[in-house]
């Protein structure tokens, strides 16, 4: 809407503005009477709208007058810079003053108003200043015309609304307060006036020559305009006309038809003629208006004399008026006639009024001979000539009025002169043809004629009796009067009881002597004999019947009324069907007409009409002859008159009714009425044998023809009438595709309404111009049905598919249709050739094929594996007349039809979705769009969004629909339509207190004026919007979400929203409302939509949120990168220029809100409210209800009521029921009912059908089944797929992130039901359960549209809460989300209740649907995200409660059908057990330490655990759940029970053989580790361990382990191997080797000796001995560092290992000392290789002894083993300080290895290894020990301690052979290892254990240390053991330097372990064996 923009003039100079009159200033006309006619009539006014009356008020008064003349002072003022118009205030550019001075001139108009006028037309039209040029001039004239013409159209619809309150409403209103004003303050008299002007004024003298035309069409419009107001004024009396007046208005109308005005000599154009006719008779009804001859028919009805009435006039200005009218002369002027003739009728009504006497000279007055006058004229030939002419019909002025008039004078004609009677036929048609034309289309007059109250249709009334007593005589005329009046829904029914009720008939009758007169009465007649009735064949009055002569024919012949009654109705009928073959039409064609007005205004009619005669004649009547009329089938009836039409125009006329009654009646019993058609092939379709041949010859477009006759009639009715067969064969054609049926009639006329109607009828000669665009809307709705019509039929849908896709002229008459353009359109309202109906019909055939386009594009781009036809040409650039891309563009500015706008909107959604554009990536050069049409594009989308008056919020909504489908899909389109070159220059700041300038039609200036500013206003008042408007949020979330989605490269476009003041606080804001909802107590079906809608906006919310920390995360890892690279290589400090990822972004506030949100509890309540779900019961219910209505429909089904359900309807019940009658529980239920005594047959089994019924009934008013047969029966309706074909997606862009939202679609149930007809039919009483079906169904939508808002919403807050993870700084972890651990406890109990609630929902449906699961899903994740997240604090009792939650779950699972939803809902499920058991073992770990507290609690926790076991073992079955199932049955193994308690379960429950199998499956080989650790704790029992033996385990084990490398190489390849797998973090190496050994190590170790020895042989054989490589490369130690760099390469490749070797080495070596305790099988098996398997002991012992790094002594140069991080754990341990503390040994040296691998700073290169090394030589000073490091130390001394006893064990073997053959074989003694060796490993252990001691002299050592301790204590005393053997047996004494290191060693060692008791028995061992190697240390030292 237009407004100034007031500016603050406080800085400029006074002289600078002039002021002018306030009144010159108006605001533009044509948006304030959108309003007003859009305004409801039935309710007051908004406030805005009341304001603009009375601010207008003047404008409304004076009208055109407000305009003013040219004056000197607007002059002057145009010539100062500035002109203040009231509070209004212009800035004149020199440009348009020129322009305003020259619009001035020629339209005599004041020269502001000019400038106003000017400046406004030029901002309409996009004009620049420089493009003023004579065609924006003559633009400008026009523009001047419509808002005169507005402001005209203004003050009548005021009054126009006016009058519905006057009648309808008892208070008053604005508008009528408005209205009363305005007559009061003079609108009369003004009206006059500026109508008398109007009629004398002269073509301009300045105005160009060329404009003349258009000055007399619009001058003469503004006279029809002001007429029209005239017209109102006088109309119910809202202002009388008193004589003076009327004689003024009979003056004016004399002259305009005398032609003494200027008026006539405007007839220059069509236009101006029909302009001037239509003035013509409207002056003409305002006199007979004036007349107020309603209100003396009023006199008359109630006796009242003149002088008493209401009558304005007295007698003497009644003989002055007369005086005025008698010198009207009409042979003149015709148009005087009908002027005269109401005269006389007003006359001749004041001459009845009683007390004549008191105005004897008004009764002299010869009112006759005006009569005369006026029949001389034909004046009723000009009334009728008027209602027949488009003048009145096409005017939008008060049609209803005008028409009222003419019958309240053709009553009070009729009334005058008792028409029936005086004149002749001739006169008599012209009045009946008047009345036809008057009451046709009129609703509220035939409601007046029916309403007995009415007197002025009492005349009329009367004459229609008069007419009803000739039937079936003369029917023509009787029948088209009761057409006319049976407007409406209650006149069609009193039309119908008229007819029905008929009490006679009245026929022609020869007076002879048979027949008998009343002697009495002369007048009645008697028939001696039965007489036929004329022309109706068969209908016989009985003898005997009296009646009545109406009147003599001729001289022999009466026509006779008898006494015999008969329904009008079957007379006329019979009359239809026995006269289908006759020539004489007429009749035929005014009772069809009658027929098919009937049945279109009402269905209880066309109920009546299709099944009053099915029985009519049923019962007996007493005249045999009419015994063959026992039935009438109006169907059959009209189906035959139809099939023999003939091509002429009375043909097309017939066909066209017959058509739309067959429609109706289509509606109201489909099977029946589908059948006839078909089978009387109305349509003379060419027939196949089989419809759906699929073969070779297989269907076409052309197997479906009709014949030519269809095709002649629709041109024929297009040229001669008003195209309405076309709009009735085409509705018939979507009526039949509603129906379901699928036949060659329907196909035929789907074919020949695409291929014939659309691509022609544009081509068509049209009689009624208008009705082309009704053709075009009709066929597009055909299109669109059709459309429809594919998803639900099969065959028909497929071709129906094809011909739409691939036929190009179906395409190209759409194209034409659609492909417009703005400008063009905006040519058309100054182009001649069309009128304002011409452009209406094309806007709304545009949105419609829009439509159609939008549907086509979104039906056919989903299934179609390459772009067919029809998406070729949509999506071409050579599209004519324009590509259909640029004119959706463009009409997105076209503001006069807002649905256009919509149309494309939406047209441009699903053109730019990916399915289609994947392969075509839209840019302004493809799209054909300059830089003006792109900004008219962006200007059009800003200006929609800014809610400029008249909002639209469909058009905002599928705006915003739009921009969010081309962020999702057309990223660099969307930045260029944002991004504008002034957008590119400036930060946008719309907080800035100086605000953009506003231009004088109140929009933005361009360059501040953006999608962001109107995107930012938007957000501003989201609180707003989620109050009152959600659906605008939503869509507006939608955009901002995409928008998130493609950050990248919509960077620019975010950083501008996220610096505007408070924009996350605003989005935010509402989000805490959602935290308080109450969800107690039932929720209607409103408050679920809301509450779905609010969960949608927090799921968008949600989602930004997280994209939003996700992208502050990643930016800030780019931020860390790009400072650690802008390191200065040679001082390395850091540069101080700015990177772009260091601004703040509006992160701050994010941070500051997630922190009060934590704080606040916001987030635990938004946690609570969306992971609670309220049960499946809804979904269950629905279909409880439909299988109520199933059964119900069944029984009604069986006995032939097909009543008004669709034929697939009838069909799919009819199959469903069979299947029901076949099952077995009904077999058993017939069984019964026999055995009861009831009879077989169909009546049994509708009475079981019965019983189901209120047995299911019980079910659904909450009483459980108790019979099985009848459950059965009900069961197998809940899992029939009955309904799945009423479940569509939706696809409502509200929910467009829940992803396949599946509902039912219960107005296409509704529609297949036809509920609305069923009031009429015998299912009325079915009626109830149809109904409570439905709710059911629409419930359970409900319900299911607000459980997936919630789960959106709850994946969001998942999305969310996962952020708080992975944080690799101390800046990314504050963003705030700290939840409390109170918050988390308590979340986490609600969860696990609503969880079991969800769970239990289940119970009664396992086979629910997939919702469920993902609600349960979502549920379990959310859990599990709060257990990790506060892992260390999480009470023992959550966890418990989480086991039994979870377990619950599991158990309720094997209940349900397996899908893939179900698995991921179990794998959460199985991921919870996991968790919680780790942290109840990690939790009752630390509780049961020595002094920390009781036990208190494990009894709950071990039967929570091993309650678990039983449905764990049934997960192991499914693959993907096997490792959690495993891995949980692990934990629980090792930390809650013995195993004398779950052994029982597992071996029970277990299916160990199915286990054992997985480990050959090469597709599981992550689950192989897990598998092997299962086995491993499963060995370790002796029980175990025997089922593994007898399942097989050696020879799976033996397979699995044949697959591993060996050779050579194996080594290098193993190395490289586990290299390139540090890479990647997620990547684990599977330890198989060592676990596979590990198992076999504790199976042989729970059998014990005896037994054994039965499998170790075996294990040797197959381990040993044929993977003798594999154990040769885990004990091969690897190389020392030396100084040389020869080998540098190669020794990294040897030292790199990880952590996982150096186990699998330790397995490897506990295997070889288990199976060395078997001695005899070791020498047999492993004769040949024992000596190996020592030598490599040894040397690896050798490489782990010469670690002998001290305290205080220089590091080495290169670390002697490199062990990088490589699994995620490891790098957590990497990250952690170390727990052992220790300086010594391998605690130091392996900190030298253990460091980042250089590789994961990106390089990649087989070099690594080397510059790996290079690295830790540079660095080794730097290299801090940490958890990892002393990890791998720890492993080291186990590996240490293992080869030590594996040696200890060969030689004990070998003294203990010593001494039973009495001698040491030196030659066969085992190896042993050098002194030297053994001296390295005493030296570290008694390093590290003195050490750690003395470091925690003063405190307990803590359990870790202890084990260190112990075990290196071991290791040296082994060590010492080996020592004493070289000694005893090579004859070696220690060395004597050595004695003395190691016996101050010992001392410290001594002292330092003193006050650790737990280390006083190892130490005895220790001293003993020094005693036997040092015997001197002993006695000198004195430690015995």
């Amino acid at each position: 809407m237009a407004t100034a923009a007031t500016t603050n003039a406080t800085d400029q100079s006074p002289n600078s503005t002039k002021a002018v009159d306030a009144s010159l200033w108006w605001e533009p006309f044509n948006a304030f009477l959108s309003e007003l006619e859009t305004a409801s009539v039935s309710s007051d006014l908004p406030k805005s709208l009341e304001k603009k009356l009375k601010d207008n008020h003047a404008w409304f008064l004076d009208t055109i007058l407000q305009f003013k003349s040219p004056n000197q002072r607007s002059r002057e003022a145009l010539d100062s810079p500035r002109v203040k118009i009231g509070p209004h205030e212009l800035n004149v550019q020199p440009e348009l003053k020129d322009a305003a001075l020259k619009i001035s001139s020629i339209l005599c108009l004041d020269e502001v108003q000019s400038y106003i006028l000017v400046k406004r037309s030029m901002e309409r039209n996009d004009a620049a200043v420089s493009d003023i040029h004579q065609d924006i001039l003559n633009l400008v004239v026009l523009e001047y015309y419509i808002e005169r013409q507005c402001l005209l159209k203004c003050t009548r619809q005021i009054l126009m609304h006016a009058l519905y309150f006057g009648s309808q409403s008892e208070e008053g209103s604005a508008v009528l307060e408005e209205a009363q004003k305005l007559i009061s303050d003079g609108l009369e008299c003004k009206l006059l006036s500026i109508f008398q002007d109007l009629l004398s004024s002269n073509y301009p003298e300045q105005m160009d020559i060329d404009l003349y035309t258009l000055w007399a069409e619009e001058t003469l419009i503004e006279d029809n305009l002001i007429l029209d107001i005239l017209f109102l004024v006088y109309y119910e009396s809202y202002c009388t006309c008193d004589a003076k007046c009327w004689k003024r208005l009979c003056m004016l109308y004399q002259g305009i038809v005398n032609g003494s005005y200027n008026f006539q000599k405007l007839a220059i154009s069509t236009e101006a003629i029909r302009s001037i006719y239509h003035a013509k008779v409207q002056l003409l009804f305002i006199l007979i208006e004036a007349l107020n001859l309603e209100n003396l028919l009023q006199m008359i009805h109630d006796n009242t004399p003149f002088r008493q009435g209401t009558i304005a006039f007295s007698d003497a200005d009644v003989q002055l008026m007369d005086a005025f009218v008698s010198s009207f002369n009409v042979f003149e002027a015709k148009e005087a006639g009908p002027l005269i003739l109401a005269w006389a009728v007003f006359l001749c009504l004041i001459s009845s009024l009683p007390g004549k006497e008191e105005n004897n000279l008004l009764t002299e007055i010869d009112h006759i001979g005006y009569v005369r006058q006026a029949f001389q004229a034909s004046s009723l030939g000009y009334f009728l000539e008027i209602l027949q002419s488009d003048t009145l019909k096409d005017s939008d002025g008060p049609l209803a009025g005008y028409r009222s008039v003419l019958r309240t004078f053709i009553s009070a004609f009729i009334a005058s002169y008792e028409i029936s009677l005086q004149f002749g036929d001739d006169n008599l048609k012209l009045i009946l043809e008047i009345l036809c034309k008057i009451y046709r289309g009129e609703e509220s007059l035939c409601i007046q004629f029916w309403d007995r109250d009415s007197f002025i249709d009492g005349p009329v009334r009367c004459l229609l009796c008069n007419l009803e007593g000739e039937f079936p005589f003369r029917t023509i005329e009787l029948v088209s009067l009761l057409s006319a009046l049976c407007e409406g829904a209650w006149p069609s029914e009193c039309v119908f009881n008229f007819l029905d009720k008929s009490v006679g008939l009245s026929t022609p009758l020869e007076i002879n002597s048979d027949s008998a007169v009343d002697a009495v009465v002369p007048k009645i007649i008697e028939t001696r004999y039965p007489l036929q009735v004329a022309g109706i064949g068969g209908l016989i009055i009985p003898s005997k019947s009296r009646g009545q002569v109406m009147r003599m024919i001729d001289k022999k012949h009466a026509l006779v009324r008898w006494e015999y009654t008969e329904s009008g109705l079957l007379v006329l009928l019979l009359r239809l069907a026995q006269q289908q073959y006759a020539q004489n039409t007429e009749e035929q064609v005014v009772i069809l007409d009658l027929l098919s007005r009937l049945v279109t205004f009402n269905v209880a009619v066309c109920y009546s009409l299709m099944e009053a005669w099915n029985s009519f004649h049923d019962e007996e009547t007493g005249i045999g002859i009419q015994e063959k009329y026992v039935r009438i089938d109006v169907v059959e009836i009209i189906c035959a008159l139809v099939k023999n039409l003939p091509p002429s125009v009375n043909g097309a006329v017939m066909m066209s009714n017959g058509v739309t009654i067959l429609t109706k009646m289509l509606r109201c019993l489909p099977s029946h009425v589908a059948a006839m058609a078909l089978k009387g092939n109305i349509f003379d379709v060419a027939l196949r044998t089989n419809p759906f041949d699929v073969g070779p010859n297989s269907l076409s477009s052309g197997s479906w023809l009709l014949s030519g006759r269809l095709a002649k009639m629709l041109l024929i009715d297009c040229e001669q009438s008003d195209c309405s067969l076309t709009l009735s064969v085409l509705d018939f054609t979507m009526n039949l595709l509603e129906t379901g049926l699928e036949t060659d009639t329907i196909l035929a006329l789907i074919v020949f309404s695409l291929r014939y109607v659309l691509v022609n009828h544009e081509f068509w000669k049209y009689k009624v111009k208008y009705a082309r665009w009704k053709v075009t809307q009709k066929v597009l709705e055909v299109m669109r049905k059709c459309i429809w019509s594919i998803s639900s039929g099969q065959k028909l849908g497929e071709v129906v598919r094809d011909i739409m896709l691939s036929d190009s002229s179906i395409h190209s008459a759409l194209f034409r249709i659609v492909c417009a353009t703005t400008p063009g359109l905006e040519k058309l309202y100054v182009s001649r050739l069309l009128d304002m109906l011409d452009i209406e019909g094309l806007h709304q055939a545009i949105s419609s094929g829009l439509d159609v386009l939008t549907s086509m594009v979104s039906a056919f781009s989903k299934d179609s594996p390459s772009l067919p036809v029809f998406h070729q040409a949509v999506l071409s650039p050579m599209t004519k007349p324009i590509p259909v891309i640029s004119a959706a563009i463009s009409l997105m500015s076209y503001f006069r039809d807002p649905k256009i706008q919509i149309g494309a909107a939406r047209l441009l959604s699903v053109l730019f979705i990916a399915d289609i554009s994947q392969s075509y990536t839209y840019s302004n050069a493809n799209l054909c769009l300059d830089d003006k049409q792109l900004a008219n594009f962006r200007k059009s989308i800003c200006n929609i969004l800014c809610e400029q008056s008249p909002w639209n919020e469909d058009l905002v909504l599928a705006t915003l629909k739009l921009l969010t489908s081309v962020a999702r899909n057309q990223p660099a389109f969307l930045t260029a339509i944002i991004v504008s070159e002034e957008l590119n220059a400036q930060v946008l700041n719309v907080d800035s207190k100086h605000l953009p300038k506003k231009t004088e039609n109140g929009s933005l200036d361009s360059k501040e004026e953006t999608l962001l500013h109107a995107i930012l206003q938007y957000i501003r008042r989201s609180d707003d919007l989620f109050d009152s408007k959600m659906n605008i949020l939503l869509c507006l979330l939608s955009f901002l979400r995409a928008l998130w989605q493609g950050a990248p490269q919509f960077a620019k476009i975010l950083e501008q929203l996220k610096v505007s003041d408070k924009f996350w606080r605003q989005l935010t804001n509402s989000v805490r409302l959602i935290s308080q909802v109450d969800l107690s107590g039932k929720l209607t079906e409103k408050e679920l939509q809301n509450l779905a809608y609010k969960y949608q906006y927090l799921s968008n919310v949600l989602d930004i949120l997280g994209y939003e920390i996700f992208l502050q995360k990643k930016l800030m890892h780019a931020e860390v990168d790009l400072k650690r690279i802008s390191k200065s290589p040679t001082n390395g400090t850091e540069k101080t220029e700015d990177s772009p990822f260091t601004k703040d972004g509006g992160v701050g506030s994010l941070k500051e809100i997630i922190s009060i949100w934590c704080k606040r509890s916001t987030l635990s309540d938004l946690i609570k409210a969306c992971v609670s779900w309220d049960g499946n019961s809804s979904h269950l219910r629905a279909k409880v209800a439909f299988g109520l209505f199933a059964v119900h429909a069944m029984v009604k089904l069986r006995n032939g009521d097909l009543g008004s359900l669709s034929l697939s309807l009838n069909e799919r019940i009819i199959m469903l029921s069979q299947k029901l009658l076949k099952l077995p529980a009904f077999s058993e239920l017939l069984t019964r009912y026999k055995e009861r005594g009831y009879s077989g047959g169909q009546e049994l089994e509708n009475l079981i059908l019965s019983d189901l019924f209120y047995h299911i009934q019980g079910e659904l008013e909450g009483r459980q089944i108790d019979n099985r047969p009848f459950k059965e029966l009900l069961q197998f309706l809940l899992d029939s797929r009955f309904l799945d074909a009423y479940i569509h997606i939706k696809q409502e862009d509200l929910f467009a992130e829940i992803n396949s939202i599946y509902l039912y679609d219960t107005v296409c149930l509704r529609a297949d039901l036809g509920l609305e007809m069923w009031e009429l039919s015998a299912w009325k009483e079915s009626k109830e359960v149809a109904e409570t079906m439905l709710l059911c169904l629409q419930e359970a939508n409900s319900r299911m549209l607000h459980s997936n808002s919630k789960l959106s919403a709850l994946r969001g807050l998942i999305t969310l809460l996962y952020m708080q993870e992975d944080n690799v700084s101390e800046n990314e972890a504050s963003i705030g989300l700290k939840i409390s651990e109170q918050a988390v406890s308590s979340c986490i109990d609600h969860i696990c209740q609503c969880l079991h609630a969800t769970l239990e929902s289940l119970t009664p449906i396992p086979d629910s649907n997939e919702d469920v699961f993902n609600i349960l899903t979502a549920q379990a994740e959310l859990l599990l995200l709060l257990v990790r997240s506060k892992s260390n604090s999480i009470p023992t009792p959550a966890c418990v409660l989480i086991l039994k939650t979870s377990g619950y779950g599991l158990k309720v699972f094997r209940s349900c059908s397996p899908s893939v939803a179900i698995g991921i809902a179990t794998r959460f499920l199985l991921m919870l057990i996991l968790s919680s058991v780790e942290l109840i073992h990690k939790d009752l770990h630390s509780r049961f330490e020595p002094g920390t507290g009781s036990v208190e609690g494990s009894a709950e926790v071990s039967n929570s655990s091993l309650g678990l076991l039983p449905v764990l073992c049934d997960c192991i079955e499914h693959t993907d759940h096997c490792a959690l199932s495993l891995s949980a049955i692990n934990l629980i193994l090792k930390g809650f029970s013995t195993p004398a308690t779950w052994f029982p379960i597992i071996r029970e429950h277990l299916r160990l053989q199915h286990i054992i199998q997985k480990l050959q499956d090469v597709t599981l080989s992550k689950t192989v580790s897990v598998i092997l650790k299962f086995l491993l704790n499963l060995a370790r029992v002796r029980q175990g361990a025997e089922m593994l033996l007898n399942a097989g385990i050696l020879a799976s084990l033996k397979m699995l382990l044949s697959d591993l490398p060996d050779g050579g190489h194996f080594s290098v390849i193993q190395s490289e191997r586990i290299f390139s797998s540090t890479s990647d973090k997620t990547e684990k190496s599977e330890p198989i080797w060592g676990l596979s050994l590990a198992v076999l190590t504790a199976i042989i170790q729970s059998l014990g000796d005896s037994s054994a020895a039965n499998i170790v042989d075996y294990v040797m054989a197959c381990i040993l001995v044929e993977k003798a490589p594999v154990i040769s490369y885990y004990l091969s130690a690897p190389d020392f560092p030396t100084d040389g760099h020869e080998t540098k390469r190669a020794r990294a490749l040897k030292s790199n290992i990880s952590l996982s070797e150096l186990k699998e080495t330790q397995n490897t070596l506990a295997l070889i000392c288990v199976l060395a305790r078997y001695w005899n099988s070791w020498k047999k098996v492993l004769q040949n290789m024992e000596s190996q398997l020592r030598e490599k002991s040894i040397h690896l012992l050798a490489f782990i002894s010469r670690a002998t790094q001290r305290p205080g002594e220089s590091p080495k140069r290169d670390a002697p083993l490199l062990c990088h991080p490589v699994l995620k754990e490891e790098f957590e341990w990497y990250k952690k300080q170390p727990f052992i503390n220790s300086r010594n040994g391998w605690f130091a040296l392996s900190a030298l290895g253990c460091k980042l691998n250089p590789k994961f700073a990106s390089l990649s290169s087989r070099t690594t290894a080397l510059i790996l090394r290079d690295q830790s030589n540079d660095n080794a000073d730097a290299s801090p020990q940490t958890h990892l490091s002393d990890l791998i130390a720890i492993e080291i001394y186990k590996i240490a301690f293992l080869l030590l006893k594996f040696l200890c064990m060969q030689a004990e073997s070998a003294a203990r052979k010593a001494e039973e053959v009495g001698f040491v074989d030196v030659a066969h003694f085992p190896e042993l290892p050098m002194p030297d060796i053994l001296h390295g490993l005493q030296d570290q252990g008694i390093a590290i254990i003195t050490e750690l001691c003395e470091a925690n002299k003063m405190k307990q050592l803590a359990p870790e240390i202890k084990e260190v301790c112990l075990l290196l204590l071991q290791i040296t005393v082994m060590a010492l053991y080996l020592e004493f053997c070289v000694i005893q047996i090579c004859g070696i004494r220690p060395v004597l330097g050595h004695t003395e290191t190691f016996s101050k060693e010992f001392r410290l060692l001594v002292r330092a372990t003193e006050s650790h008791v737990f280390l006083k028995e190892p130490l005895k061992n220790l001293k003993q064996i020094v005693s036997f190697v040092y015997p001197e240390l002993i006695q000198a030292e004195g430690f015995f």
